[in-house]
């Protein structure tokens, strides 16, 4: 019956197979729609590989806006945000650090996990160049949190502490920076990659291990290496709750040695296993062995040195016939693990002489020029073998004699010289098979300038600009500096002089705008100009105008980074008007804005606003001020923006309206929230004061002592410290 079965059904079997494979080959036929899009996707990387060279070729300003233009040709390219990055890593090299954030916003819509994680690690560092705490907390949580799997979790945890370290909160800096090196992938399994010669830490999750902080007992693992060593290491507790535990210790090249009780001794290719034994297991299993291996490998690094194999060179001298002693170019390259045994060990790396093509302009051709990337020939190979230059040093040294021939036929006098011609460069390669960038081998490669008798002379080239952009950029540099002027002249009282310098401002910012318009001068121009142009206004008070310039610039670049800006700029200065009334249209105009990083601070400007009102109108008619308008406009900033660093601020503004109309258990409530998901605000003494306020009041002194104390232990340089110290005094005193 059962081979009858088998029988019956295969042709049944043999026609769905056939009907799959059909399938499967009609499927991965490519329609002319993901034709476009790889043939899209190619000429978005072609495109930003071709301006990150012009950026190595000191082409700075080509290649950043060659970086700016992938968005707008490859608006649905994946590549689009990798041209983000890069052009908010060029911005922060300059220190212009809010543009960059806004650059590094638009990585938050890539489907790339590691893009959104560095994204808000490099907002974050922005930020805190800025001095901006609150908003780098904000970005470096999300995180640790949301990605806590991430390469920049570790290096988020730093920055935050950093960002404690300078606000004086040395407790909580303690407790951020203790995070670093603990972040690694939940799912991390099996074999993980060290590197040898630098600090291996351990980290070991087991709720069991809480007991350890009552009996005091100590934890140890054992750390043992293929090639024989073997060290205990001491675990100790990692934050408050007891479940994690993280250990360190040295490795370094050499033979085992159990006296040094602190380094673990490796050689090349070696591997550790951690091994440790869970008491009592989630199961009920008790005395269950864990054991993790971790592959130790080196990341190479070389390059040309001087005669002494310390510094890094970047020309080497070449030889001909006249030469009496030869110069020789040395190489120096660090691969610790191909130190595998114990006497000299010996790598091979490839050395070879190249020359830039001259490729002469074709002058019948017209239209746009594209920097074609320079094609390089090699003239001439050489294998050189470089020996460790002492055993487990991990270090490997070697030289090459360039030799000077008059054509590429012309043979060298001896092994080990390299042909070389003047105008050549040499480069170094060598294949790095094991590294902790990856599974692949990578090329280790160097090059330097050929030198020719003696180092040539300094030159300087120049490249023709167009008059008008000269012109143009002249006049926007001198407009910034009579904002500044009228700037400094308007906080000083000295009006009249605030406004001649505005004046003479927009007379050169006019003519910027007019002429880039009419020239289509760079877009960055124009904006600039309008930026500086709606600032001069501000100063001179022509609230209207400057609303005017902002609108026109919203119809000209409707994706303009500075629209939101000068919005705010304006909806703040309607707020100190006699009419903050229209400070809410202002601040509205931000929040229909499709994209915009400055919505949740409109949100909560407007309710400070509101809040004004109320206060304004509540002395005008003698009652206290009706504040529910603008505490559900706070609300809605913690609703609608809770990742941002005003929804804390919000939320703190309704916990102290909550207390004056004497709803305790609601403000507590509310705070308790705050301090769990705002760890790291600004505003945490202030919370915890208004916290103990509302205990007290609440009959509740216990927590409220607690609540004091805490500001004292965590904030003792806050402001909020001294009046805690007070209110524990007349707690202690009446008890």
């Amino acid at each position: 019956m059962k081979q009858t079965w088998k029988r019956t059904l295969l042709p049944l079997t043999l026609l769905l197979a056939l009907s799959t494979v059909l399938w499967a080959q009609e499927a991965e036929k490519p329609s002319s729609a993901d034709d476009e899009a790889i043939k899209m996707e190619r000429q978005a990387n072609e495109t930003i590989s071709n301006a990150l060279d012009l950026i190595d070729m000191r082409q700075e300003e080509r290649g950043l806006k060659m970086l700016q233009s992938v968005p707008e040709m490859f608006p649905k390219s994946k590549a689009r945000f990798r041209a983000y990055l890069a052009v908010a890593e060029r911005l922060m090299l300059t220190r212009q650090y809010d543009l960059a954030t806004k650059q590094l916003a638009y990585l938050a819509d890539s489907e790339n996990l590691d893009q959104q994680a560095e994204g808000l690690y490099q907002m974050g560092i922005c930020y805190y160049e800025m001095n901006q705490f609150d908003k780098a907390f904000t970005a470096l949580r999300r995180v640790t949190n949301d990605y806590p799997w991430s390469v920049y979790a570790n290096e988020a945890y730093y920055y935050i502490g950093q960002c404690h370290f300078r606000m004086g909160r040395w407790a909580k800096a303690i407790e951020a920076l203790e995070m670093v090196g603990t972040s690694v992938p939940p799912d991390s399994k099996g074999d993980t990659l060290g590197e040898i010669g630098q600090r291996l830490y351990v980290k070991i999750h087991d709720k069991d291990l809480i007991v350890l902080q009552s009996t005091q007992e100590k934890f140890v693992v054992e750390l043992v290496a293929k090639s024989g060593d073997r060290k205990n290491v001491e675990m100790e507790a990692l934050g408050k709750s007891g479940e994690y535990y993280i250990g360190s210790i040295q490795t370094a090249l050499g033979k085992p040695n159990p006296k040094v009780a602190d380094r673990l001794f490796l050689k090349g290719l070696d591997s550790v296993s951690v091994e440790y034994t869970d008491v009592n297991t989630q199961e009920g299993t008790r005395n269950v062995k864990r054991l993790a291996t971790i592959q130790m490998v080196s990341t190479a690094s070389g390059g040309f040195t001087d005669g002494a194999y310390r510094e890094y060179t970047k020309g080497v001298f070449g030889n001909d016939k006249t030469t009496e002693t030869l110069a020789e170019a040395f190489i120096r390259i660090k691969d610790l693990d191909r130190s595998t045994g114990d006497g000299r060990n010996t790598i091979t790396a490839r050395v070879y002489s190249e020359y830039k093509v001259v490729v002469e302009e074709d002058e019948s051709r017209t239209g746009v020029m594209l920097e074609e990337k320079p094609e390089f020939v090699r003239r001439d190979t050489v294998s050189v073998t470089l020996t460790e230059s002492a055993p487990h040093s991990g270090t490997f040294h070697g030289k090459v004699v360039p030799y000077i021939v008059s054509d590429d036929s012309e043979m060298v006098p001896a092994p080990g010289m390299l042909r070389v011609m003047k105008g050549d460069e040499i480069a170094l390669e060598y294949e790095d098979e094991s590294h902790v960038l990856g599974d692949e081998p990578r090329l280790v490669q160097a090059r330097v300038k050929l030198l020719i008798g003696k180092i040539p002379d300094v030159s300087i080239t120049t490249s023709k600009v167009d008059d008008q952009e000269i012109k143009a950029r002249k006049n926007l540099i001198e407009a910034k500096i009579f904002l500044r002027l009228a700037q400094i002249h308007k906080d000083v009282g000295l009006n009249d002089k605030a406004n001649d310098k505005a004046r003479d401002g927009l007379e050169r910012v006019e003519d910027v705008i007019a002429s880039a318009l009419k020239a289509s001068l760079d877009r960055n121009l124009v904006e600039e100009g309008f930026s500086v142009k709606w600032d001069l206004l501000l100063v001179q008070d022509r609230l209207q105008e400057a609303i005017a310039v902002c609108r026109t610039l919203m119809q000209m670049f409707p994706d303009s980074s500075l629209v939101d800006q000068a919005l705010l700029k304006i909806g703040m200065a309607k707020a100190d008007s006699k009419d903050p009334g229209e400070a809410i249209v202002v601040l509205s105009a931000i929040l229909s804005m499709p994209k915009s990083d400055l919505k949740a601070e409109a949100q909560f400007r407007i309710a400070q606003v509101l809040e004004k009102i109320a206060e304004r109108d509540g002395k005008i008619h003698g009652r206290q001020p009706d504040l529910s308008r603008a505490m559900l406009a706070y609300k809605a900033c913690a609703d609608n923006y809770p990742s941002s660093s005003f929804a804390g601020d919000a939320l703190y503004q309704i916990g102290a309206f909550y207390i004056k109309n004497r709803d305790y258990l609601r403000a507590i409530e509310l705070m308790d929230r705050v301090m769990q998901d705002y760890p790291d605000a600004s505003f945490l003494d202030r919370m915890l004061l208004l916290w103990g306020v509302a205990s007290y009041r609440a009959n509740d002194a216990d927590t409220a002592l607690e609540k004091f104390q805490q500001i004292l232990t965590e904030y003792p340089q806050s402001p909020q410290a001294r009046t805690a110290q007070e209110y524990l005094n007349s707690i202690r005193g009446a008890q």
